[in-house]
C-alpha cells in the first residue's frame, strides 16, 4: 500500500539540478574562463560571452520542456548560465535583446509546462564572511542571480549560512546584519539550507524564523551534521517558514557509505523512503546526485519494480 501511494505522487514531487544528461551533449552547458577570454580582443570577448549565454539559456528552456514531457515538474537552473557575469562590469548582458528573448523563453516555458524552477548560487557566495571583499563579491553574485531570476520568472535562491569563522554565534549575527542590507527583492527570493558539516537543521531553522525567510531541509546533510535532533519534530516549523508556498527539501545519498558527505551517482531507496516519511505530501524534493535526471529516472524505475512486486 505504501509503495502504491508513493508511486502515485512521486512524479509530481521529484526534480533534479542543472544538467540534463538525457538531452545535452556531454551533459553540460557551455563555459569559458578568464584566461581563455584574455587571448581575445574586447569585441571577440563580448561576442563569445553572448554566444555562450544565448546557447545556455536556450538549452535551459529546452530542458524545462523535456521535464514536462517526462512528467518532471521541478528543476533547478544552473548558476553558470551567464558566463563570467560578475567579472565583466561593463557587460550589461540583461540589456541584450537576444539574451532577453531566451530569458522570456525560459519564463514562458516554465509557466506553460508548470515546471517549478529555482537557482542555487555557488560556493563563492558567502554572505557572512569576515572579509569585506568576500561579502561585497557575494552581494554582487546575489544581484546577478536576482536579475536573472526576474527575467526568467524564478522566485527561489537557495543559500547556505556560510562561514563559521569566529564561532557560529558570531557567524549567524554577521549573516543577519548583511542580510538586512540586501535589496528587498533579493530578500524575498532567499531560502536557507542546512549544510553537511557546519550549521544544523535546528540552527538554520531558528535563523530562518528570526529573519522571516523559508528553510530548505537537506535530509542527507542533516544525517551528516546534527546534534541529535528528531527531524520530524521540526517538520511543522519548517513548513511554517514557507507560509502559503510549497515547501522544498533536498535529497542525496552518501557516495561510499550513508554518512559520506560526497554525493553518490544515484539515490538509495532507503534514503528516498526516509525523505518520503518526512515529507508526506507537502514537499517538493530536489535530487542532488551526480547522475541528475538519470538518477531520477532510475529511482522511478526502482519504485515501479518494487510496486509491481508488492
Amino acid at each position: 500500500i505504501l509503495l502504491s501511494k508513493i508511486q502515485m505522487r512521486e512524479v509530481y514531487m521529484l526534480g533534479f539540478a542543472c544538467i540534463c544528461n538525457s538531452l545535452l551533449e556531454n551533459g553540460s552547458f557551455r563555459a569559458t574562463t578568464i584566461k581563455a577570454m584574455s587571448k581575445l580582443s574586447k569585441d571577440e570577448q563580448l561576442k563569445k560571452l553572448r554566444s555562450i549565454a544565448v546557447d545556455n539559456l536556450f538549452n535551459t528552456a529546452k530542458i524545462i520542456r523535456w521535464c514536462s514531457e517526462n512528467q518532471i515538474f521541478l528543476y533547478r537552473m544552473s548558476s553558470e548560465l551567464i558566463p563570467l557575469a560578475t567579472y565583466y562590469n561593463d557587460w550589461f548582458w540583461w540589456e541584450d535583446e537576444d539574451i532577453k528573448k531566451q530569458c522570456d523563453n525560459i519564463k514562458s516555458s516554465s509557466e506553460e509546462c508548470k515546471v517549478r524552477i529555482s537557482m542555487h548560487p555557488d560556493q563563492f557566495c558567502v554572505l557572512n564572511s569576515e572579509k569585506d571583499s568576500v561579502v561585497i563579491a557575494s552581494v554582487e553574485i546575489l544581484k546577478h542571480h536576482n536579475r536573472l531570476s526576474n527575467l526568467t520568472g524564478n522566485k527561489l535562491l537557495v543559500l547556505h549560512i556560510g562561514s563559521t569563522a569566529g564561532g557560529k554565534k558570531k557567524a549567524i549575527e554577521r549573516f543577519k546584519s548583511n542580510f538586512n542590507l540586501l535589496e528587498k527583492d533579493i530578500k524575498e527570493k532567499l531560502v536557507l539550507e542546512n549544510d553537511d558539516k557546519s550549521f544544523t537543521a535546528m540552527e538554520v531553522l531558528t535563523l530562518c524564523e528570526d529573519i522571516g525567510i523559508p528553510m530548505v531541509l537537506d535530509i542527507h546533510h542533516h544525517n551528516c551534521c546534527n546534534q541529535g535532533e528528531d527531524i520530524h519534530e521540526l517538520r511543522s516549523r519548517i513548513i511554517s517558514t514557507w507560509h502559503d508556498r510549497k515547501p522544498k527539501m533536498h535529497l542525496s545519498s552518501g557516495k561510499s557509505h550513508p554518512l559520506d558527505r560526497s554525493h553518490a551517482d544515484l539515490i538509495a531507496l532507503q534514503d528516498y523512503f526516509q525523505a518520503i516519511e518526512f515529507a508526506q505530501t507537502d514537499f517538493d524534493i530536489m535530487l542532488e546526485c551526480k547522475k541528475k535526471d538519470l538518477a531520477l529516472i532510475e529511482l522511478r524505475n526502482k519504485l515501479k519494480a518494487a510496486a509491481e512486486l508488492s
